[in-house]
């Protein structure tokens, strides 16, 4: 009897294409980790595993990853480099795909990346690369131009060069370029983008957070930006265990997700962090998705600092990092790349940190509050009093809208007929006593006992308004040359107090009043009153939109227009119509006129 399968299989009609799309498809940013990743991989393996990235001296430097995992022989060296091919290795979506690294390796080294590997003494070469559109391996001959083949032996070479062991099992990458005279050590994508002297330690430091405890990797002379020596490389969470920074803590939520909150504190009078000793990494901060091991959606840098107060890290951000680190079976999936992570239910949207903000803000030290508010401007200004304007402002505002009262007993119409989802035909509490019968329609009334969700009421809270002075806390905001910038996840509103509107104001005052009996005085409440109907401008400008909002006049996206700091800035720009309160606060307490004013002004101001 014959077995049938019930489908035919699909085949590739165009391998060459297939392949060649598949390369360059690849992001190719994603090169450095899949070679490390199999590295490590292959080293975990042994009981002392090792990882080494050198410099291979041909014609001009080229990077070498090294590790001391069991090697391949002729065979196994030649389906490995195919392909979905990997060797000792289960493969799935959610595991290995067996072409990570050959896919986004070949895009920046077209001249080639050349594998070596020894295996019972004997070491094979094999060079993939890409030739008139074609990707491969390269064919190789001898010097009188015999063939010999795609996967050749070059024991004896070895050994004639010296300096390469033979009695232990190894695998050697090098990357060689899209170009003979390309230095892959210093510029690894050709130029494409463009990398910093230390972008190898770097890139490792933002991507893994944990390695395997019996593998050591490092990085010898010529790969680090240090001048000299061989450098062991270490992880976040490495560093963090051995005290490097200043103070840490790790919250452990309900669901196994782990909060690790760290704190950096600033290297003496430098603009870096004190991690920066002995490092051959970056030390600036970062926010972080941690999976299986490696970092995703990392912000660093201005994108943290900018992101840092929606988690609950208004100030300091320069020195403080959160990693979000989920369980290994949390529902979550890398994308085929491994460039980012998706959710593996619904519409598998990309994981981002931005998405667990809120349990970071909600679960901050106590020790970590108290830093943040340690490092919060003491403006001087009355922005506590103008809040709470605001608040009652926003309060007005607020009950517009006509709705059904609720007490004790259930819904009680107000003003029949007119309450929010009213119609005739329903039974009321005033049937009884003949009163006319309602019942609800709009949806957005819901039944006695529903609270307002905390998220909506933050919403409706006047922004906390926090002026900025320091030139490095505004381009941290990036809101130079612009008002302010509002989270609405914390309800936060950063304003800019060098911007234009503050000046013009306190120097058309200044001369209005320049003859007041005491400059000093008048200048201190001149400038006074100019910032804080700057705060008040801009503050009035997030009411109005929330507003908007409370009262469903307007969708997110309008939302988000009016919100924007270039929308703050046009509100903010209207100093004059805060000249006359301050004209009038000014001519009271001074007890004098301005100058150059108009009769009926001046009368106004000194009443």
């Amino acid at each position: 009897m014959h077995h049938y399968s019930a489908v035919s299989a699909l085949r590739v009609d165009d391998q060459d294409f297939l392949v060649r799309s598949t390369i360059d498809r690849c992001p190719k940013v994603m090169m450095i980790r899949e070679l490390f990743k199999n590295a490590l991989e292959a080293a975990q393996q042994e009981t002392d595993g090792k990882v080494i990235f050198s410099v291979a001296h041909e014609s001009v430097p080229k990077l070498s990853i090294w590790n001391n995992g069991p090697g391949m022989d002729d065979e196994e060296l030649g389906r490995m480099t195919n392909l979905a091919a990997s060797i000792g290795k289960v493969k799935g979506l959610d595991k290995n795909f067996g072409m990570g690294a050959k896919v986004a390796s070949l895009p920046s080294n077209r001249r080639g990346i050349r594998y070596r590997t020894c295996k019972d003494g004997r070491v094979h070469e094999t060079i993939l690369c890409e030739r008139e559109g074609v990707y491969g391996r390269l064919r190789r001959f001898d010097t009188n131009g015999d063939p010999l083949g795609d996967v050749i032996e070059v024991t004896d070479i070895l050994k004639a060069e010296g300096g390469h062991r033979l009695d232990e099992d190894w695998t050697e990458v090098v990357l060689l370029g899209n170009r003979a005279e390309q230095n892959t050590v210093l510029d690894p994508y050709d130029g494409d983008p463009a990398q910093k002297a230390f972008w190898l330690a770097t890139y490792l430091y933002h991507r893994f957070y944990h390695l395997p405890d019996n593998v050591e990797v490092r990085l010898l002379e010529g790969t680090h930006a240090r001048k000299d020596g061989s450098r062991r490389f270490e992880t976040i969470s490495a560093r963090r265990a051995k005290g490097v920074f200043a103070q840490h803590e790790t919250v452990e939520l309900n669901n196994g997700i782990k909060l690790h909150y760290i704190y950096d504190e600033p290297m003496r009078d430098t603009s870096h962090n004190r991690s920066v000793s002995g490092s051959i990494a970056s030390n600036l901060s970062t926010c972080a998705i941690v999976f299986q091991g490696e970092m995703y959606s990392v912000l660093t840098g201005r994108s943290w600092t900018i992101e840092a107060p929606t988690f609950g890290i208004p100030f300091g951000a320069r020195h403080i990092s959160v990693h979000i680190e989920l369980p290994d079976d949390y529902s979550v999936l890398p994308e085929g790349y491994r460039q980012f992570l998706r959710y593996a239910d619904g519409e598998q949207d990309q994981v981002e940190a931005k998405d667990f903000a809120l349990q970071v803000l909600e679960n901050r030290p106590e020790w970590l509050i108290d830093l943040i508010h340690s490092m919060a401007p003491n403006s001087g200004d009355s922005s506590d009093e103008i809040r709470n304007r605001l608040q009652d402002l926003l309060n007005k505002l607020r009950v517009r809208a006509i709705s059904p009262r609720v007490d004790d007993e259930g819904n009680l119409d107000v003003d029949p007929g007119a309450g929010r989802g009213s119609i005739e035909g329903g039974a009321g509490r005033n049937e009884g006593n003949g009163g006319s019968r309602h019942k609800p329609d709009d949806l957005t009334v819901v039944q006695t006992g529903a609270q307002m969700a905390r998220m909506a009421q933050n919403l409706e809270r006047a922004p906390k308004l926090i002026p900025l002075d320091d030139p490095s806390d505004i381009e941290d905001k990036q809101i130079v040359g612009r008002a302010g910038r509002y989270y609405p996840a914390s309800g936060e509103l950063f304003i800019n107090m060098t911007y234009p509107a503050v000046s013009l104001m306190h120097e058309q005052l200044g001369r209005e009043y320049s003859q007041a009996p005491d400059p000093e005085v008048m200048q201190k409440m001149a400038r006074g009153l100019s910032r804080n109907s700057m705060i008040n401008r801009v503050g009035l400008a997030v009411v109005f939109a929330l507003a908007k909002r409370i009262n469903k006049e307007w969708d997110e996206e309008a939302m988000g227009k009016a919100l924007q700091p270039e929308s703050l800035s046009l509100a903010a720009d209207n100093y004059f119509e805060s000249l006359q309160d301050a004209r009038r606060m000014l001519g009271k307490t001074l007890k004098m006129k301005r100058i150059d004013g108009d009769e009926e002004e001046q009368e106004s101001e000194m009443a």
